[in-house]
């Protein structure tokens, strides 16, 4: 059930699960793009794919507030190594799940295949 982007989250939230990792996400409805927190479930289990401080039911550190914009050049001093490694795991995440970075929010992401993309790329999400 639900719409593209419901079965999207869904499948997220199933990759997530077994990691010990459990998605937040709060769609925008006018820009149709998701606000995304990862939040920690089972630190033990999460230990193997984020980093940085990992209490259950703590927020995994992706640096700053969850809309805090990404797109202004930042220096390596100012994250922490754990902070980038968990950026570009979720970039990564999402990616795998057709969704792309906004680029003028930081955990904003929008699906690739929007049905309002006129179905050119849906052949890709298909397969």
């Amino acid at each position: 059930g639900g719409g593209p982007l419901q079965r999207a989250v869904a499948a997220l939230g199933a990759e997530l699960q077994p990691q010990g990792l459990a998605l937040r996400a709060v769609c925008d409805a006018p820009t149709n793009a998701l606000a995304v927190q990862v939040e920690v479930r089972d630190g033990v289990r999460a230990s193997k794919v984020v980093r940085g401080p990992l209490a259950d039911g703590e927020p995994v550190d992706l640096g700053g507030a969850a809309g805090a914009a990404a797109s202004t050049a930042v220096q390596d001093t100012d994250l922490s190594p754990d902070v980038q490694y968990n950026r570009q795991w979720l970039r990564g995440l999402m990616a795998r799940h057709q969704f792309h970075p906004l680029p003028d929010a930081g955990w904003h992401f929008v699906q690739k295949a929007a049905p309002r993309s006129g179905g050119g790329e849906l052949d890709l999400a298909a397969r």
